[in-house]
C-alpha cells in the first residue's frame, strides 16, 4: 500500500500537464517579450510560417495586355495622314496634325509614294488613329515629320518632337520655302506678271509664295508654287 505522501505527489504530478495546457492556452507558453509568438508558434494552420504565408498572399503577378498589331493594304491615300484599305477602312496616322494648305499636297504625295499599294502594320491607339509601321518596324509618322512632310500634334511623343526639331533646323519640307513653317500663305498683289506666260518669258517661273512675283491668281492649285508647268 502506497503511503499518503506518495499518493499526494502523484496527484501533483498528474495535475502538472493540465496546468501547463492552461498556461499555454492563455498565451504564456513560448511567448516572446511584447506578447508576440515565438518562431515555433508562428505557423499557420497549413504548417506554413505566418510571415511567409502573408508574403506569398500579398505577392501577385500582373500582366498588361499588349495591343494587337493589325495589317492593312493601302489602296488609297486621302491626305498626308489618312490612308484607306480595299474595304474602305480608314486609318489616321497617329501623331500627325491635319495638313496645312501650303504643304498639304507635298505631304499627300509623300504618303502615297511611301505607303501606297503596300501592306503595312498598324497599332490602334484612339478612335481611327493608329501608329503605322514601315517594313523595317519604324514609325512612319516620325519619318514623315523628319522629312518636313508633316507637323506633330500637341502632346506627341518625344521621338516625334525631336524629329520636328531636326526638320526645322534643316529647313526640310514645310519648314523651307515656300511655306517657311506656315500652314497657309497670303497672296501677294504686287506681282509684275499678268500671267504665267509672261513670267516664263521673263525667266522667273516658277514663282514661289512669299517671294517677289508670286500671286495667288497664278497658282490655281494653291500649293504655293505658281507657273510650275
Amino acid at each position: 500500500m502506497r503511503s499518503p505522501t506518495s499518493a499526494s505527489a502523484l496527484r501533483r504530478r498528474g495535475a502538472l500537464p493540465v496546468l501547463l495546457l492552461v498556461v499555454c492556452a492563455t498565451g504564456g507558453c513560448g511567448a516572446r517579450p511584447g506578447g508576440t509568438l515565438s518562431a515555433a508558434a508562428e505557423v499557420s494552420a497549413t504548417g506554413v510560417p505566418f510571415s511567409y504565408a502573408a508574403s506569398a498572399s500579398a505577392t501577385t503577378t500582373t500582366t498588361t495586355p499588349t495591343p494587337a498589331t493589325s495589317t492593312l493594304q493601302v489602296s488609297d491615300v486621302v491626305d498626308g495622314r489618312t490612308i484607306t484599305g480595299p474595304d474602305g477602312k480608314q486609318v489616321q496616322i497617329a501623331g500627325l496634325a491635319a495638313p496645312g494648305g501650303c504643304w498639304a499636297q507635298a505631304a499627300t504625295d509623300f504618303t502615297r509614294t511611301t505607303l501606297g499599294g503596300k501592306t503595312v502594320k498598324y497599332l490602334p491607339t484612339v478612335g481611327l488613329a493608329a501608329t503605322v509601321l514601315l517594313p523595317d518596324g519604324s514609325d512612319f509618322a516620325v519619318e514623315a515629320v523628319r522629312r518636313g512632310m508633316g507637323r506633330v500634334e500637341p502632346g506627341s511623343s518625344t521621338a516625334l518632337r525631336s524629329a520636328q526639331s531636326a526638320a526645322q533646323q534643316s529647313k526640310a519640307g514645310l519648314w523651307g520655302a515656300p511655306c517657311e513653317g506656315k500652314d497657309s500663305l497670303e497672296s501677294q498683289s504686287d506681282s509684275p506678271y499678268e500671267n504665267c506666260a509672261e513670267a516664263k518669258a521673263a525667266g522667273a517661273a516658277p514663282l514661289y509664295a512669299g517671294r517677289a512675283g508670286y500671286d495667288r491668281s497664278l497658282d490655281p492649285d494653291g500649293d504655293g508654287i505658281a507657273c510650275e508647268r
